[in-house]
């Protein structure tokens, strides 16, 4: 791997280079998107932009917590053995994926399976959802604050 992929991937074995990268990149899908397909101006793309990243910011750990808080609640024997089989680093081959995804649950080894599980999709989803949400109204919300013309 070339230095700025390695140094990507150690960026993305820490919590706070993990939400980063992600978010992100979250932000480039939606400003392309807009880009793409909307009359917006770039003035208005960056600022749609910039209140996405920081929906996700606050997203994030707000699903985050809430998927742990529900898989705290999870006692069934199956799912706790489902969800132990899927926060196993070791489903991965050795390499930079496994180490990745161990770097990505570390900060949840003390919780039990499910509420790992939890904490993962909401942390997972949580920005994106957030992303989307302000990346579909903004459209609308921008043209409603237009002037009307004379």
């Amino acid at each position: 791997m070339r230095p700025a992929g390695n140094r990507l991937a150690e960026l993305y074995k820490t919590q706070l280079g993990q939400d980063v990268l992600e978010t992100l990149m979250g932000a480039g899908v939606s400003a392309g998107g807009q880009f793409l397909a909307t009359d917006m101006t770039p003035e208005q793309i960056a600022l749609s932009t910039v209140l996405g990243i920081g929906a996700a910011t606050v997203g994030r750990p707000i699903v985050g917590r809430a998927g742990q808080m529900i898989g705290s609640r999870i006692k069934n024997p199956g799912i706790n053995e489902f969800a132990a089989d899927m926060v196993n680093p070791n489903q991965f081959p050795e390499g930079m994926m496994r180490d990745m995804y161990a770097a990505k649950l570390a900060p949840y080894a003390h919780l039990p399976a499910p509420a790992q599980v939890g904490q993962l999709f909401g942390r997972g989803y949580g920005d994106n959802i957030a992303q989307a949400v302000v990346a579909l109204s903004a459209p609308q919300l921008v043209q409603s604050l237009e002037p009307e013309d004379a």
